[in-house]
């Protein structure tokens, strides 16, 4: 009936076809996760405009396949005259009317294709009786295809993007993908050309079927033959995108990595972050990260975030519309033009976006510190154990996530800013009160009499620092009984001035650091860069810190009231490399 049927026909049933497939959810899915992947750039709207019509166009295709002698006087093909009488390898990918093209261009000239055995039995009959019908040449084996290069005829073989896993790694839209080399060996082992051939349609009827200039394989690596035609079919399909067949996971193999951190601007938050990729590019070396600020239309759209992450299935296209709906328009700017592979957050504001914009792009998510969306909705969730909050795809460790980095620059820093001299020192980092303020600064007063004289009797420097979080009270009496004492070498008051490299270069030039037992992220960081460190207890904690203490109290040292320095028994605290441990085998299982 097709072989008869008016075009209006064929083009209207294609275009039905086409829309099914459209709405096929892992066809669709896969699909337009290569689209995002080749152009991150373009909008929601463009990437579903180019899916629509690229599904319209494969079933366009195959129905053409089948009346090929119709399509015939519908076919122009450019660029014959490269061809030189020697044959050579016609070399294509799945992109347009190929079988259509090299069909009529087979009636012109001997032309030999390698077919390979599809699953389907009757499918693979049907097609190679086709191509016979068509006058190509199909041929079984390898030997059979050389005898017909060694002839001067011309062979085609198709580039199939992905589909092994030992090819040359070569970059394909930015990716680093394996690309077969079977068309470069065969150019090179018995000196033929290469011919690139992309066909596409110049509109809905027509077809155009472009032979390149041939490129002559001698004196060339194979990365290097492989590379130009990757930048040639690049160029072809970023003028004809609907042209290739992107329902392949062509990207599935891609030796590369693009991780996306969603910040809510809170720095503790972005450190979390910051560590858990550093731990992942120890162990995947091709990572590319970009980071990007959430904010919400209102609070109310924060609220809505959360329920619309919370509804969403694991992969869902319209997850995209819904995260444009609550961000602000310069959010969905930076996060419509991304693709990722793995998105990352820290902390609950960000949470939504994040299941939200990973279900969109087809990406892992993970997520740090407890969410209001549920765990079961991100592929993995690092939660501190003081959380107490199981699941199967939460990891527990003790404290918050941290991975230092740059240590000898902040090092350095620190060193020039406060002129420190050579000598053995020991730092301090005062928090602020969490329950009784009175307390706080009672004890703080007692503190500080007992580190000077410490400091004193053992010859240390002192480097200290109060934080965000310390009263002014506070500040005035560490500003008044240790900023102009001998033994400080470096006296900085958060609340005046801040410098964001201070905490890690005092706590790593220090033999001791003493940490305030009101900040778990501060003892966190300072057991990841010096294992001996000292909680201090300048007052009573809540139930949440109270866990944590616990949760370390074997391998971190205490020091309460009335703060006998000389009591403290120095432990060497492995917390920071069993984190990194179980973080890093959790995510590289994810990856």
């Amino acid at each position: 009936m097709l072989l008869k049927a008016p075009f209006w026909v064929i083009y209207a049933l294609a275009k039905f076809i086409g829309l099914i497939f459209y709405y096929h959810r892992r066809k669709r899915r896969v699909a337009f996760r290569n689209i995002k992947l080749a152009f991150p750039e373009k909008s929601y709207q463009e990437l579903h405009a180019i899916l629509k019509r690229s599904f319209h166009y494969l079933v366009l295709d195959v129905i053409e396949n089948l009346i090929a002698p119709r399509i015939y006087p519908f076919v122009t093909i450019k660029g014959e005259e490269n061809i030189t009488p020697d044959g050579g390898i016609f070399v294509g990918i799945h992109a347009g009317n190929w079988e259509t093209a090299i069909s009529l261009f087979a009636h012109r000239r001997t032309f030999a294709i390698f077919a390979k055995e599809q699953k389907n039995k009757e499918l693979d009959r049907f097609l190679n009786e086709v191509r016979v019908e068509g006058k190509i040449n199909v041929v079984f084996s390898i030997k059979e295809l050389i005898r017909y290069l060694k002839n001067d005829h011309l062979i085609g073989i198709v580039i199939d993007h992905g589909a092994e896993k030992d090819a040359p790694v070569v970059e394909f839209f930015s990716h680093l993908v394996p690309t077969p080399r079977g068309s470069v060996y065969l150019a090179k082992k018995f000196n033929k050309k290469i011919y690139p051939d992309f066909c596409y349609r110049k509109n809905l009827t027509h077809h155009v079927s472009e032979i390149g200039k041939p490129i002559d394989p001698s004196g060339k690596s194979d990365e290097e033959i492989l590379q130009s035609l990757n930048k040639i079919y690049e160029d072809y399909l970023r003028k004809y995108p609907w042209e290739y067949f992107w329902y392949y996971k062509r990207f599935k193999r891609k030796l590369n990595r693009d991780i996306v951190i969603l910040t809510d601007r809170k720095l503790g938050h972005f450190k979390q972050s910051r560590s858990l990729l550093r731990l992942l590019s120890e162990r995947k070396k091709l990572i590319r990260s970009r980071t990007i600020e959430i904010r919400y239309r209102s609070q109310f759209h924060r609220f809505l975030a959360d329920l619309f992450a919370t509804c969403v299935s694991r992969h869902c296209l319209f997850s995209g519309r819904l995260l444009s709906w609550v961000v602000d328009k310069k959010t969905w700017r930076a996060l419509d033009s991304v693709c990722a592979d793995l998105v990352i957050s820290a902390g609950s504001i960000a949470a939504p976006a994040n299941k939200l914009l990973a279900s969109y792009l087809g990406a892992k998510s993970v997520v740090i510190l407890r969410p209001n969306v549920p765990l079961r909705k991100f592929d993995l969730a690092v939660i501190p154990e003081h959380d107490r909050i199981p699941g199967p795809r939460a990891v527990a460790i003790k404290g918050a996530l941290c991975y230092p980095e740059n240590l000898e620059e902040k090092i350095s820093q620190c060193k020039d800013l406060f002129g420190l001299p050579e000598g053995k020192k020991i730092s301090f980092f005062i928090g602020g009160p969490l329950l009784n303020k009175q307390e706080f600064f009672e004890n703080l007063k007692v503190f500080i009499s007992k580190v000077k004289d410490f400091a004193e009797k053992n010859n240390y420097q002192i480097l200290l620092s109060s934080s965000r979080r310390t009263p002014p009270a506070a500040e005035k009496l560490i500003e008044k009984e240790l900023k102009d004492f001998k033994q400080t070498a470096a006296c900085v008051l958060a609340n005046r001035q801040n410098f964001d490299f201070v905490f890690e270069g005092f706590v790593a030039l220090a033999e001791v650091a003493f940490i305030t037992t009101d900040s778990i992220s501060m003892i966190s960081e300072s057991i990841a860069i010096n294992p001996s460190t000292v909680c201090v207890s300048l007052g009573q904690e809540g139930d949440k810190h109270k866990v944590f203490l616990e949760s370390i109290g074997n391998e971190v040292s205490f020091l309460e009231k009335p703060y006998d320095f000389e009591s403290i028994v120095l432990r060497s605290c492995q917390i920071f490399a069993k984190n990194k441990e179980k973080v890093g085998k959790a995510i590289e299982e994810l990856i």
